[in-house]
This record gives structure tokens, C-alpha cells and sequence, in this order.
């Protein structure tokens, strides 16, 4: 990886400023967040990379050495609010990762549950959230993280980009000008999280799992159903057994999403 990460201060789609530091290849942009999260770095400090060595994001599975190439984003925020006025940033971070990933690709994109993002079918990436919550319930930190592989099937090549990557003053690379928008969308999405209706109608309108049959967890037991629709309300997924019974979930590890969908 480069050992002097290019650094700059932006302003993005809200009004606001973001501080960015770009790698061209890390290891980890979540790992380095949380290490700049300990250290007292400030609110919008935001890790981008190129390249990866691993992403849970991605599912892609890497030898040791090689490095995956997409969009990689940490983004620190210290938000002043209670943890339970966060519920749908995922939600809304996806929406933000999909809308920018639109002006990218003629393939069709959509989102499953809770982040993922679907391109043509196939799962490519999505989004994830940790932080951490100080005595009071509010947040000392959060991290919003962002992955998406690219590929010529997916992504193929534009002459929009090619131009855009000739002429650019700073010479981003592809994976760079996809960032930039990335972080942007996210932003509007992350300003409306008190008020987040409009975004949830845009992950309603682009949810694709409807119909689609998972395992899931209800309890201790082992169970099938099919998906019906996620409440914009509070984001939970519903899942139908049967022509008589709804079940309400609200913990992703309790679901196997697919990789693909038919």
C-alpha cells in the first residue's frame, strides 16, 4: 500500500465539510476508522481505498497478498444522537451506495436486506455499521462502511468515465469518482435520518427480495419462508409462512440472505 495516504477536505452534497484520506491499496478501511476512532480523529473523517485485502462486504474470498479492487469506504462520524434515533442508517446508507452506483452502470441494481446491494442479480456489496455508545446512550462514534467490487461485467467501461479520468485536474482513478459520489448520496441520506421518509420510499421502490424464499431463525428453530416486504416504518423484514402467518424480523444474523437472485 502507499505509505503517504493523499489527503483533502471537501465539501459535500448537505453543505457540509468531509475530511478524506485516500489509499490506492489498505488492508482494512473499517480497521483503520476504528484505530482513528480511539485516537479522537473528528466527525467526517472519511478512509477511502481503491484496493483491499478484505472485505465482508464483498464475499470475495482472497489469498494471502492479493487485493480486491472496488470502492472501499470508512466514514467516522461522531453524531450528537441517541442510539435509538439511528435505527434506519443502515437503511439509508444503502440508498445512498445504490443511487451513486446508478450513474455507474446500465445494469439493473437493487437492494436486499438490510444493505446489500444487488447488480444484475448478483450480490456485489453493501454497507455496515458499528460504533460505540458513551454512558449516556449517545454515540462516542459510529462508523459507516462501504464496499462494492468492480468488475468489467458489472461495471464495464464508459466513455463518461474514460473523459472524465483524462481531464480530471487531480487524475481520480474510477474507483475514485465512484467515492466521491458514494460519499456524497450518503451524506444527503444521512442529513434526513430524523426524517428519513423520503429515502425509505426510494429502498422500498428498489427492494428485490420480494417473493424470494430464505432460511431464517424464529426462536431456537431452523425455518423457511418467503419474503414479503420491509416496514419503511422501522426497517424490519416480514417474511411470510403460509397464507396465515407473518413473522416480523429485525436481526440480520437471523436471515440467510442469497447470493444471487433468479
Amino acid at each position: 500500500m502507499n505509505s503517504y495516504p493523499i489527503i483533502s477536505t471537501v465539501r459535500v452534497a448537505d453543505g457540509g465539510r468531509v475530511k478524506i484520506e485516500y489509499y490506492d491499496k489498505l488492508n482494512s478501511t473499517a480497521e483503520l476508522a476504528k484505530k482513528y476512532a480511539a485516537e479522537g480523529y473528528p466527525d467526517r473523517y472519511i478512509i477511502v481505498a481503491d484496493a483491499q485485502a478484505s472485505s465482508k462486504l464483498t464475499g470475495t474470498r482472497l489469498s494471502e497478498g492479493e487485493f480486491e479492487r472496488g470502492v472501499f469506504i470508512s466514514c467516522l462520524l461522531r453524531p450528537s444522537m441517541f442510539a435509538s434515533q439511528a435505527g434506519l442508517i443502515g437503511h439509508l446508507a444503502a440508498v445512498g451506495l445504490l443511487t451513486a452506483l446508478d450513474e455507474h452502470t446500465t445494469k439493473p441494481l437493487g437492494l436486499g436486506w438490510v444493505t446489500d446491494i444487488y447488480c444484475d442479480g448478483e450480490r456485489i456489496g453493501g454497507c455496515s455499521i458499528e460504533g460505540k455508545l458513551d454512558s449516556y446512550s449517545t454515540y462516542e462514534y459510529m462508523i459507516v462502511n462501504f464496499g462494492v467490487k468492480l468488475n468489467k461485467k458489472s461495471f464495464p467501461p464508459r466513455l463518461t468515465d474514460m473523459v472524465r479520468r483524462v481531464f480530471e485536474e487531480d487524475n481520480s482513478s474510477i474507483e475514485m469518482i465512484i467515492a466521491k459520489g458514494v460519499i456524497n448520496k450518503f451524506f444527503l441520506c444521512y442529513s434526513s435520518i430524523r426524517s428519513p421518509g423520503k429515502y425509505m420510499d426510494i429502498y422500498s421502490r428498489r427492494f428485490i427480495l420480494r417473493g424470494v424464499t430464505v432460511p431464517f431463525l424464529s426462536g431456537d428453530k431452523k425455518r423457511r419462508g418467503r419474503i414479503v416486504d420491509v416496514d419503511k416504518d422501522n426497517g424490519s423484514l416480514i417474511i411470510e409462512r403460509g397464507s396465515d402467518e407473518r413473522i416480523i424480523i429485525r436481526s440480520p444474523s437471523s436471515v440467510v440472505m442469497p447470493k444471487r437472485i433468479k
